[in-house]
């Protein structure tokens, strides 16, 4: 396989996982716009795993730490937006490439590290409120 034909495939693959992790986010940001209590992010079947009072927590965790999350996630659509640009240049210059999936990834692990932490509070909360 020729360099630019590795490049190519791995914009495809990075593209392909930046689209279903916009799908996923995408719900978890109309939820919100909405003001619902449901969590657009961890659906109602994953949530099924924890018990009735973390996932009451969580949800109110949550929507007390609605502006940081929106912030993590306009910080993440900017990546990705920059990620585009650069793939779609004329000529994509695979440093360039790096540098903006770099940040894509960045981005995606500060989300997940923000709402893993709430998780964690919730899980806290929920054991001294027994």
């Amino acid at each position: 396989m020729t360099r630019r034909a590795w490049l190519q495939f791995a914009l495809v693959c990075a593209l392909g996982l930046s689209v279903t992790a916009n799908a996923f986010l995408l719900g978890f940001a109309m939820r919100s716009r909405d003001g619902g209590r449901d969590l657009g992010l961890l659906g109602q079947d994953v949530l099924q795993v924890y018990p009735a009072q973390v996932r009451a927590e969580l949800r109110d965790i949550l929507s007390e730490n609605r502006p940081r999350i929106r912030d993590a996630l306009h910080e993440l659509r900017q990546a990705r937006l920059s990620l585009a640009r650069e793939i779609n240049a004329e000529e994509p210059d695979e440093a360039k490439v790096r540098l903006a999936m770099e940040e894509v990834r960045r981005a995606t692990t500060a989300l997940q590290a923000l709402v893993q932490e709430q998780l964690l509070e919730a899980l806290m909360r929920s054991r001294s409120n027994r």
